[in-house]
């Protein structure tokens, strides 16, 4: 799976908090062990979480078909009755009464193993069991007993109420499970003229228990699902003040980096001022005035282009990246000497000198920053190699970096605060590439997670490129 992001279609870029967090499950209040994470990226929230049961339950059997430990628990006590129902044909003969009593167990158990996969599936087909089973209490000429099988409408309820992505099922749900509360197995017997003279008393005991067992569950549905939700825009409101943060502390470089340009360039013309001063020909002032006039120029260009990007300041933080392209190999190298194995495809000397002289001061230092940003994750978050290939791409710059992520796996966001920095230093990433009208492509680079991809194109000048001129 990969994240594409085309930076000039967003207005403003934000990540993410890694949520590493295991919810506690509705049935049992039992983390899953096995949960997905949520995994931050460069420009989109965390996905909800308060209706994911696999983050919420604790689940067991295959991969491609785990359940939860509950929907698993109540199959086998449901098939239990299943078997005793069974029994009670085998031994008194396929009595219809006791094939259908068999048959409706049958279909409300092969429903539980779906409860939090398909809520609603399940839920109807619970309720519409529980409606035949009424009626073949109404009609059956034999005493069939209190089934256990009724436990299975409260934990539906639960399952529409919490699980359902519309509440309307959970609504729904409620009124039917009163109506066949009132409507409840000994009331059914007692207006059933072959079995009304087995009970001498009014079943309104019953029915009054089944109403607050039903109205107690959705209550308490209800308040796991509001809860949950209530966490999930937490959640997404924390991750917004951490992307603007993120975002905000992008900008605040830059506007450092724009003190060194300017700082460089006035530098440049008190020099070339004090030259022309001291030598006093009229050459030597003519040159001087001539890179005066250029460095001011460039310095002025600079300037304008960063103010106009910036939107606040500070005074604090670490140093800002020289904007030398040549410093490219440096970098790689610097990277080596951390351990990490890089291996490195980039343009040659000429080459990143001509990108120095064509190039803005702001696609420099955003090839830097993408440079030691992915040189930075590859070491922290990849198993100590990596690959990157810097390049043209038509009249664009492109920068490929691609390492192996340790046991095959994303690991994004599998520690916490690990997964919280790198979202953000993608996020300052992808920042530094709107403003060159960039975009940014990062995400695992194939279906196993295998390896970690950062995809970075942005456009540039090279027409002081050598290959143009040969």
């Amino acid at each position: 799976m990969r994240v594409r992001h085309s930076l000039r279609q967003l207005p403003g870029i934000v990540t993410p908090l890694a949520d590493t967090a295991r919810g506690s499950s509705s049935d049992g209040d039992v983390p899953a062990a096995d949960a997905p994470v949520t995994t931050a990226t460069p420009t989109g929230f965390p996905a909800p979480t308060a209706l994911d049961w696999r983050r919420h339950c604790r689940l067991i059997g295959p991969t491609r078909y785990r359940i939860p430990l509950s929907d698993a628990v109540l199959t086998i006590l449901l098939a239990v009755v299943v078997l005793a129902d069974f029994t009670l044909v085998y031994t008194w003969g396929p009595h219809p009464a006791y094939v259908a009593n068999m048959l409706v167990a049958l279909t409300v158990t092969a429903a539980q193993p779906f409860r939090h996969r398909s809520p609603t599936v399940s839920g109807v087909v619970v309720y519409l069991a529980m409606v035949a089973y009424v009626a073949l209490l109404r009609v059956t000429p034999v005493n069939l007993g209190l089934s256990p099988i009724i436990v299975a409408v409260p934990t539906a309820l639960h399952a529409l109420t919490r699980w359902a992505a519309d509440r309307r099922w959970g609504v729904a749900g409620l009124l039917a499970a009163l109506v066949g509360a009132v409507i409840n197995p000994q009331t059914v017997y007692a207006v059933n003229p072959h079995t009304a003279d087995m009970f001498n008393y009014p079943p309104f005991g019953f029915a009054l228990a089944c109403v607050l067992v039903v109205t107690v569950t959705y209550l308490w549905a209800l308040s796991r699902r509001a809860g949950a939700e209530s966490m999930d825009r937490t959640v997404a409101a924390a991750s917004r003040l951490a992307a603007a943060q993120a975002v905000s502390a992008e900008r605040l470089a830059v506007a450092r980096e724009l003190h060194d340009l300017v700082g460089h360039g006035l530098t440049v013309v008190k020099v070339q001022a004090d030259t022309g001063l001291a030598l006093g020909t009229p050459e030597a002032a003519r040159d001087s005035l001539t890179a005066v006039r250029d460095a001011s120029a460039a310095a002025l260009a600079s300037t304008r282009e960063l103010v106009a990007l910036l939107r606040s300041s500070t005074t604090q933080g670490p140093p800002a990246p020289v904007a030398d392209l040549t410093a490219l190999p440096e970098l790689v190298a610097q990277a080596r000497a951390t351990g990490v194995e890089v291996e490195a495809a980039l343009p040659t000397a000429a080459e990143l000198a001509a990108w120095n002289d064509s190039w803005t001061a702001l696609q420099r230092l955003t090839l830097i920053r993408v440079v030691t940003e992915g040189l930075t994750n590859a070491a922290r978050h990849g198993d100590g190699t990596a690959r990157i290939t810097i390049a043209r791409h038509d009249d664009s710059c492109r920068v490929r970096i691609t390492n192996p992520l340790p046991g095959g796996v994303s690991t994004l966001a599998a520690d916490g605060d690990n997964g919280h920095e790198h979202g953000y230093g993608l996020t300052g990433m992808a920042e530094r590439l709107r403003l060159v009208e960039g975009r940014l492509e990062a995400g695992p680079s194939d279906d196993a997670g295998a390896y970690f991809l950062l995809d970075a194109v942005f456009p540039a000048d090279f027409s002081h490129d050598p290959e143009e001129h040969r």
